[in-house]
């Protein structure tokens, strides 16, 4: 006698047939491989133990009417996240970073295995934790899994390490591969891109596995005396090496040595068709354009990145931390801050800028003790002056700090909070369990000081928590690099990827936690709308409607051919990915009668599926 959710998972292909659909295959339909395949396919990989059939969500064991129910394991698990932890959240398979998207969201709320049951006879349901994961540890893996997904036709979803704020990472049925585990790192003293011409300069480089971090990154290019241009992340566990990279990549040291897109030197990726290729700008020139900005997975799985590293520089960081006592005044500080923010970025810094309650911060960073730029100082004590007379308005903070190095910067004020100086960033990690995002690209025009008043009674208004990224001018403003890469060309003229993040408990509502990060983007947006900017690739919007033209501007057009050729069968397709405008939010069916999204009584039926 067939399960519940099997029935029901060949209803859902039933009525999806009807309506001339084509799917994915799901667990319980009779196309899904077989006990006897899934264990000879188990037998081509790394160990015995590489694939995992049957995954459960990483909460199973503290449900009481689960199989996996474990008191102990239970009491660990939730000592080990202290909360909420991004560190240990980002190294485990069978978990995200947010319980939103280790979850269905259905009209009615979260489908999934919160690791603190709601009630005391709450049962887990598998949600969008994918049932079998490959624990890779070799390219072969890799390439065993696109051949085995390929011919069965299954959803393939990949998680290698850090937060993920769309979801991209897990699927309902999918097959994930786990590349976390993919830690090789290599400094190259002298790095020249396979096939370059005879005579090709050779640079200092990086070549990082897939499953590196930012906090081994720096490290490692610290030991060497250089520095690498990556992310600013609390506790440093963004991937290094794969989502980031391809989702363009933005930098506090961006204005000095560009995007990560633009430091990009070589790629070792498996393709759809499951073969294994170098990419660069000589072997491979439209798939290195492509999968530089393009997003990921989209173009195929990376296994390594090879990067352009820096001789390394002492760094000066800049702290402010302004309190107010009313709307008067916080309006008063913000406009205040916008008058100067475009000559800050002139005079040479780079950093973050977070917002909310009435309160503002700066953790900015200019290359050099002193900073190099003459007027760096001087522009940003100006500044600190004028903040300490706005009346209603309470300075905490306004600093400077010495730094031997950029990644030394990013660990005193990011991972260790002993030494932060401000903003303690890693306060974020104890956090809400549920995360959505939002981000829109301002143009220097738009940040200028005619405009201050105006954006400050805006961001006065953002209810969820800005967190705006102060990562363009400088080296990203050249012109130049519009065409050299799929990064949106808005990139160029942008000194702010303004980014709004919301959270919420695990009761809270998903859909209006989306509602309100879209809302407080919107004026942004309407301000400076595509393709005159757009999205960070990173930072999508779950509800932009137009985002082709968001994330990627008149870049879209040849990207979407590039990836039809690529990947012909839709092996690697991902939520507001390129090519995915005929699927559904979850990537399991697609139709030439629907636009992108599910209806509710589909988003449903996901939910029921994911049911025990």
């Amino acid at each position: 006698m067939k399960s519940s959710r099997a029935v029901i998972l060949l209803s859902l292909s039933s009525s999806l047939i009807s309506a001339q659909r084509t799917c994915k295959c799901l667990p319980g339909q009779s196309c899904f491989p077989t006990t006897t395949e899934w264990t000879d396919f188990g037998s081509r990989l790394s160990t015995s133990e590489t694939l995992i059939v049957g995954q459960r969500p990483m909460g199973a064991v503290c449900y009481q009417s689960d199989p996996l129910y474990n008191a102990e394991a239970c009491r660990a698990l939730n000592s080990s996240l202290s909360g909420f932890n991004w560190a240990f959240l980002s190294s485990q398979i069978d978990a995200t970073n947010y319980l939103n998207y280790d979850s269905v969201i259905s009209p009615t709320g979260l489908v999934g295995c919160p690791y603190f049951p709601l009630t005391n006879n709450a049962t887990c349901a598998q949600g969008r934790v994918p049932p079998y994961a490959v624990n890779v540890s070799s390219i072969q893996d890799i390439v065993d899994s696109v051949k085995f997904a390929s011919e069965n036709n299954l959803r393939l979803v990949v998680k290698n390490t850090g937060h993920e704020v769309i979801g991209r990472t897990f699927g309902v049925g999918a097959l994930e591969l786990f590349t976390h585990n993919l830690k090789n790192l290599t400094i190259h003293e002298s790095f020249v891109p396979s096939g370059a011409p005879e005579g090709t300069e050779a640079v200092p480089a990086m070549t990082m596995g897939a499953g590196v971090d930012w906090n081994q990154a720096y490290n490692a290019a610290q030991a060497a005396n250089q520095t690498v241009v990556g992310g600013l992340s609390p506790v440093g566990t963004v991937g290094a090496a794969a989502g980031w990279q391809l989702g363009t990549g933005h930098s506090v040291i961006s204005p000095f040595y560009g995007l990560g897109v633009d430091n990009s030197l070589e790629f070792t990726v498996v393709l759809p068709n499951a073969s294994v290729v170098t990419v660069n700008e000589y072997l491979t020139p439209d798939l290195f354009w492509a999968i530089r900005g393009g997003g990921g997975p989209s173009f195929g799985i990376v296994v390594n990145t090879t990067v352009r590293t820096h001789s390394s520089t002492p760094y000066t960081g800049a702290f402010f931390v302004g309190s107010c006592d009313s709307d008067e005044s916080y309006i008063n500080l913000l406009a205040t801050w916008m008058k100067y923010h475009n000559n800050v970025s002139d005079a040479g810094w780079g950093g973050v800028w977070p917002f909310a309650q009435q309160t503002l911060s700066l953790t900015f960073a200019a290359q050099g003790t002193p900073p190099t730029r003459t007027e760096a100082l001087s522009t940003m004590d100006a500044f600190f002056a004028e903040a300490r007379n706005i009346t209603g308005v309470t300075v905490a903070v306004a600093t400077y700090h010495n730094y031997s190095s950029f990644g030394e910067f990013t660990n005193q004020n990011l991972v260790d909070p002993k030494n932060s100086i401000g903003f303690n960033f890693t306060t974020v990690v104890p956090g809400e369990v549920q995360g959505v995002t939002s981000s829109w690209l301002l143009p220097r025009e738009l940040t200028a000081a005619e405009n201050a008043e105006m954006l400050a009674r805006i961001m006065a208004n953002v209810t969820a928590v800005g967190t705006p990224f102060f990562v363009g001018g400088g080296i990203v403003a050249d012109l130049s690099k519009n065409t050299s890469s799929a990064a949106n060309p808005a990139w160029r003229n942008t000194i702010t990827d303004m980014t709004i993040l919301g959270g919420g408990n695990a009761t809270m509502n998903t859909n209006l936690l989306r509602e309100i990060v879209h809302l407080d983007i919107q004026p942004f947006r309407t301000l400076a709308p595509p393709p005159m900017s757009g999205m960070y690739l990173n930072e999508v919007d779950y509800l932009e409607e137009d985002w082709q033209i968001a994330q990627w501007g008149v870049q879209y057009p040849r990207l979407l051919t590039i990836k039809k050729e690529i990947d012909p069968e839709d092996l690697l397709i991902v939520y507001k990915g390129v090519n995915s405008e005929e699927w559904d939010d979850e990537i399991i069916c697609k139709t030439t009668n629907q636009t992108s999204g599910s209806s509710p009584s589909q988003g449903q039926t996901y939910a029921n599926t994911c049911s025990k």
